[in-house]
This record gives C-alpha cells, sequence and structure tokens, in this order.
C-alpha cells in the first residue's frame, strides 16, 4: 500500500506531490518545489479545482477520494499550468515595461497568466505584445488600475448626485418585515444544523428581515434580542455598523466615517467586485447593480446569502476563543465553531500566559488580547465578503455549513501568523517573567 493511501491526508501534502509531477512551472513554484500560496489562491483552487464549486476538495485534510480528485484535476490541467507559467513570465516582463506599478505582480497576472494559457496555450512570437495588451486592456489604457477608473467615474458632481439620489430611493423603498417570526428558526439550525432546519430557514426572508429591521430605530436590540434569546450570551461590537441604525452608505470611499461592515461605500464595493468579475464589465453596470445590493437587507441581494449571514451574526457572539470551551447551554453548532478556535496552540498560549487568571506578566500584550477577543468581529467580516462574492456572481455554495466552518478556520489562520509572531518576538519577556 502506498504511503498515506487509506488515511487522510494533508491537503498541502497532496498539492505538493502533485505539482511535483507538473514540469516547467518553476515560476509558480516555492522553494520547496510546492506551488506558491499565492498560485494556490489565485490559480489551483479558483481556476483548477474550482474550490467554489467543490467545497469538499478545499479542506485542510483530504480522505482518500478527495485526495485522489485533486491530484487527478491537477495533473489533468498540467499543459495549461505549464503555459501559464511561460505566459507569467511575459506577462511581468511587460507589465516592467509598462511601468505598471498597480496592484501585486501575483495577484494581478497568476490568473492573466491562465487566462492566456487557456485561449492561445504556450506563447509563440506574438507573446510579449499580447502580454502588453491584456495589461493595457486590465489596467486601463492609460495604465491606470481598474479602481482608478471607478473613482473617475464617481468624481463627476452631477454623475455623483444622481447616483447618491438613486441610491436614497432604493434605500427608503425597500419594505420592512418583522424579523422575530425568524428567531425559532435561527435557534434550530444553531443548535444542530440538520437539513431539515437549515432548509426552513433558507427558505424563509430571515436574513432581509433582520438586515432591514437594523435600519430602524433601536434596530440593533433587535439582534441584541434575538442573540440572547438563542445564546444567553450579551453582543459584543460585532462591526456593524456605527450607531444603533444602519445609515445609508456613502457613495464615495473618502465619506466613509467608520468601517461598519453594511455602511462601505459604494466605491469600496465596487472595487471589491472588480476583483471577482472578468474586466470586460463596464463601471456603469458594476456602480448600478452595488446601489441595488446596497439596498438590500445587509447588503446582499440574494436571500439565502442574507439568512446566511444573519446566521453568522447570532453564531458570532460564541466566537470567544480567550473564554476556553463554550458553556454547555450554548448552541451545539456554535460551541463546534467556537471549539474549533479554541484548541488552536497559539490561543491555549495566549490564554494561558497572557489572558489566565495567573498571567504570566504583568503587562500582557494588549494588541494580542485584542486580536483575540475581537474574533467574532473578524469572522462577520471575512464571512461577509466572501458572501458579497458568491452575491457578484449569482451563486451559492453548495453547503453552508463548510461555509462557515471554513470562514472560522480561515480567519484563525489569518490570526494565528499575526499572534504568533508578537507572541516568539515577546518570548524572552514571558520567560523571564516565568
Amino acid at each position: 500500500m502506498a504511503a498515506g493511501e487509506g488515511r487522510s491526508q494533508l491537503r498541502s501534502a497532496v498539492l505538493a506531490r502533485a505539482w511535483q509531477r507538473i514540469p516547467d512551472v518553476e515560476v509558480l513554484s516555492a522553494a520547496d518545489g510546492g506551488p506558491l500560496t499565492r498560485t494556490i489562491k489565485k490559480i489551483i483552487d479558483p481556476l483548477v479545482i474550482r474550490t467554489a464549486a467543490r467545497p469538499r476538495l478545499g479542506r485542510p485534510l483530504l480522505d482518500p477520494a478527495a485526495a485522489a480528485e485533486v491530484t487527478e484535476l491537477l495533473l489533468a490541467d498540467s499543459a495549461r499550468l505549464r503555459a501559464a507559467a511561460a505566459w507569467f513570465t511575459h506577462l511581468k516582463r511587460q507589465r516592467r515595461a509598462l511601468r505598471i506599478t498597480a496592484g501585486n505582480v501575483q495577484d494581478v497576472c497568476f490568473p492573466l497568466a491562465y487566462e492566456l494559457a487557456t485561449g492561445f496555450g504556450m506563447p509563440d512570437s506574438s507573446a510579449p505584445e499580447r502580454a502588453a495588451t491584456t495589461l493595457r486592456e486590465w489596467h486601463g489604457e492609460d495604465g491606470a488600475a481598474g479602481v482608478d477608473q471607478v473613482s473617475r467615474y464617481l468624481a463627476d458632481p452631477q454623475r455623483a448626485a444622481d447616483l447618491t439620489a438613486e441610491l436614497r430611493r432604493r434605500w427608503a423603498a425597500v419594505p420592512n418585515a418583522s424579523p422575530a417570526a425568524f428567531v425559532t428558526l435561527l435557534e434550530a439550525v444553531a443548535d444542530g444544523f440538520t437539513d431539515e432546519a437549515w432548509q426552513k430557514l433558507a427558505d424563509s426572508p430571515a436574513g432581509h428581515a433582520f438586515g432591514l429591521a437594523l435600519r430602524q430605530p433601536g434596530g440593533t436590540a433587535v439582534l441584541t434580542r434575538a442573540v440572547r434569546e438563542i445564546s444567553g450570551l450579551p453582543t459584543p461590537d460585532l462591526g456593524l455598523q456605527r450607531g444603533e441604525r444602519t445609515a445609508v452608505p456613502p457613495l464615495s470611499q473618502r465619506d466613509e466615517t467608520g468601517n461598519g461592515l453594511l455602511e462601505r461605500s459604494i466605491e469600496r464595493r465596487v472595487r471589491a467586485t472588480l476583483r471577482r468579475v472578468d474586466g470586460q464589465n463596464a463601471v456603469a453596470d458594476l456602480v448600478d447593480e452595488e446601489l441595488k445590493r446596497a439596498a438590500a437587507g445587509f447588503g446582499l441581494e440574494l436571500p439565502v446569502l442574507a439568512t446566511c449571514f444573519v446566521l453568522g451574526v447570532v453564531l458570532a457572539p460564541a466566537l470567544r476563543p480567550l473564554d476556553g470551551p463554550a458553556p454547555g447551554d450554548l448552541p451545539d453548532f456554535a460551541q463546534r465553531l467556537n471549539a474549533q478556535v479554541a484548541r488552536e496552540g497559539y490561543v491555549l498560549y495566549a490564554r494561558r500566559a497572557l489572558a489566565g487568571s495567573t498571567p504570566l506578566t504583568t503587562q500582557p500584550d494588549a494588541e494580542i488580547l485584542r486580536e483575540l477577543r475581537e474574533f467574532a468581529k473578524r469572522f462577520l467580516a471575512r464571512l461577509w465578503a466572501r458572501l458579497h462574492g458568491f452575491d457578484v456572481s449569482g451563486e451559492v455554495p453548495d453547503d453552508f455549513r463548510d461555509l462557515l466552518t471554513g470562514v472560522v478556520r480561515s480567519t484563525s489562520l489569518d490570526l494565528r501568523t499575526k499572534v504568533r509572531r508578537a507572541l516568539v518576538a515577546g518570548l524572552p519577556r514571558l520567560e523571564a517573567a516565568s
């Protein structure tokens, strides 16, 4: 029996073994011969394996069948990946010649290289000109990034006034609905997350109802009551909005007055959209789509995505890794999500060394503790961004349980690197104190 056969394997190891069987992809590879992290993020996951449609192939631990499928998909695309590596070299060279500095070169050029490989195969003598043309189309003929095109479009005073009026009209025209009737449905999913419970919630207008209720006077109290009924927990600052009700988002990013998820400017939302579309969409169309999306509850047009977000909102207060295991009377799914973070090694160390009843130092790292105490806020920011991406594409996840679990995991991994770096820097002081 081959090594690893018959038992689950780390996804990173599966990718590395398959990748090393593909020749001539060094520019997309790390020093150890496996794919670069950005190669996975920008090419392998979204374009080759398509983890959005196959979430089970994106899990950190793959069962034998999933590992075999990932390997097969990667090797089946080896010719195009070799061509993408060759195109990346041309794109990088032409980007330098055109003096384009906007965006990270790998973030921009990896997907473009794969696109060129798909359309033209291996580059030939026309490659330099084709690469330069592609870059000009992506960044704009004058070398400005697409985000600058959005800024210029919104900068026209008359257009800005018209768009602002249109946004306010749409914002006021959305009918309100009472969310109280949906608390029981939310509680059933937060507890067991059975297929039947989720389907009942998904078929309801719960998400939009709660999102629109936040726009009314005392809007935050509606969510606070729902959280307390479901988990018995107080609701921390979740970063949704500045005050007790959601304000109409500004048109321009410079007019933002805070970091509230639901009060992000239309400009910032369109900039996020630009990363998810093919680059050929007219700016006017993208802005109009975001005006329509912003007017919906929680700023998400598809009802099931808004419902997933409100479920995330009522689960978020339970994500308190510094407090250890969640109380036994919390809903089961909320307990599982919190346990996923609380058992991380870096969290256990931070809790013991910095935040326990007898911390190792009288001056614990306030930044580390703040990062961990604001886990719920960070989780919701990432969840909203993921759901907004689905909304832009008009798609929905195959499994919302996997989505929520995956967002908790990715939020934890992001914090792990940051917190570990701070802990290592402060280790001598902690060791001296102990």
